[in-house]
C-alpha cells in the first residue's frame, strides 16, 4: 500500500527538556499515513524520547503533537484516543510474566475493545502464525527466547489493530543471533499498510524496512529522506561521519 498525503503523526515545532537539558529541539515533522518512517542517528540524539512523546509516554513542553487528526495533550481523554489507533514495541518486551502468549495478546482487546474472548483469541492466533509463532499461545514468557518475546509482543501490539505502529529499537535487548528473526518479522507486516515509525541503529534494516529516513542528532532532525539519498548522497557533513564511522566498524 504506498503512503497517502494524509498525515497521520504531525510534529509542530515541538521541544522537551528533562531539566534544563534539551532533549528535543524544535522538532517539526509530518509522517502521512501509510508511510514508514526509521530514524536513526547516534546515542542520546533524542530519538527514543521524540517516538515516545506520539503516544504520550513522554510529555512534550513546547509546540504540538497530532496523531490522526486529535491533539496529544495530558488529558486522559486525549491519551485515550491516540493510543487506540497507536501499537508500540518497546526495547524490552514487556510481557506480562504471569500471563500465557495468548493471554498477553488478548487482555488488551478484550479489556480495552470489549472483544468477547472467542473473537479476542481468534485473532490472536491469526497474528500468532503471522509472526511465525503458530501453537505457542500457552507457554509462558519465560519458556520463550528473546527473539520469540519479541514476535509475540509485537503480535501483542497488533492485536489491537491500530492504525499507526511505533517500534523503539526493538532488538537492542536480544542477542545477535535473534535480531534477524524479528528483522524479517517487521519487513513482513509492511504489506498491512500501517504507518510504522521505527527507532533502529540497524541500517541495513532501516534500507529495507523504510519509505522515508529521518536523521537526529543532539535532540533536531538534521536530514531527512528517502533512503537511498540519505545512505548514497548524504547532505550534511554530521550524517557523512555518522556513516562514516558505520562503515569503518569491522
Amino acid at each position: 500500500m504506498a503512503p497517502t498525503t494524509e498525515a497521520a503523526i504531525e510534529f509542530a515545532s515541538v521541544s522537551k527538556y528533562f531539566g534544563d537539558a534539551a532533549v528535543l529541539s524544535d522538532i517539526t515533522l509530518s509522517i502521512a499515513a501509510g508511510e514508514r518512517t526509521v530514524i536513526c542517528g547516534p546515542s542520546g540524539a533524542g530519538k527514543s524520547t521524540l517516538i515516545r512523546c506520539i503516544n504520550g509516554l513522554e510529555q512534550h513542553q513546547h509546540g504540538t503533537i497530532r496523531v490522526s487528526g486529535e491533539t496529544v495533550t495530558r488529558a486522559a481523554a486525549s491519551l485515550r484516543h491516540v493510543r487506540a489507533h497507536v501499537g508500540m514495541v518497546f526495547q524490552g518486551f514487556n510481557l506480562f510474566p504471569h500471563m500465557t502468549v495468548l493471554e498477553n495478546c488478548t487482555v488488551a482487546p478484550r479489556t480495552a475493545l470489549g472483544l468477547p474472548r472467542p473473537e479476542a483469541e481468534a485473532r490472536a492466533q491469526a497474528l500468532l502464525e503471522r509472526v511465525d509463532l503458530p501453537g505457542l499461545g500457552g507457554r509462558y514468557p519465560s519458556q520463550l527466547s528473546g527473539g520469540q518475546q519479541q514476535r509475540v509482543a509485537i503480535a501483542r501490539a497488533l492485536c489491537m489493530q491500530p492504525r499507526i505502529l511505533l517500534l523503539d529499537e526493538p532488538t537492542s535487548a536480544l542477542d545477535p543471533e535473534m535480531v534477524q528473526e524479528v528483522l524479517d518479522t517487521i519487513v513482513g507486516l509492511t504489506d498491512l499498510g500501517m504507518t510504522m515509525v521505527c527507532v533502529t541503529h540497524e541500517m541495513s534494516f532501516a534500507r529495507r524496512l523504510a519509505t522515508r529516513l529521518v536523521f537526529m542528532d543532539e535532540g533536531r532532525i538534521v536530514e531527512t529522506g528517502p533512503p537511498a539519498a540519505l545512505f548514497d548522497a548524504p547532505r550534511s557533513a554530521r550524517l557523512q561521519r555518522f556513516l562514516g564511522r558505520l562503515q569503518a566498524r569491522p
